[in-house]
């Protein structure tokens, strides 16, 4: 899915290469149409895109996702909440992030995630 379909609120880098941001994806996103009606949740897909595109942005680097794993969803995300996402660099595994989302302080989806970091 392409352009604006989540408003990033902030976006920081620590020098551990830790990367931490504030996202929100309000309910006229496409995300939520069809996904239900009446009970919108943000699908899975759509989590995962904005992990890996924060890493990008972050990061600065061209990437490509390559893998995904360990990942468990614990909690629904609706439109309009505060998704607070944290990746961190897995040690020795060059393009590797463990990450996490939260919602008001409690785990929606967490895991890792493998990309082709190109230099």
């Amino acid at each position: 899915m392409q352009g604006n379909w989540y408003r990033l609120e902030n976006l920081g880098v620590e020098s551990s290469g830790y990367i931490g941001a504030t996202v929100l994806v309000p309910a006229d996103s496409p995300w939520f149409f069809g996904h239900f009606p009446g009970n919108p949740i943000l699908p899975a897909i759509a989590q995962l895109a904005i992990v890996f595109d924060l890493i990008k942005k972050a990061t600065g680097r061209e990437q490509n996702p390559c893998a995904v794993n360990r990942v468990k969803y614990r909690r629904i995300i609706r439109p309009d909440e505060a998704i607070h996402v944290a990746a961190t660099p897995v040690d020795g595994k060059k393009g590797s992030f463990s990450f996490q989302m939260s919602v008001d302080k409690e785990i929606a989806c967490k895991g890792r995630i493998q990309t082709d970091l190109v230099e």
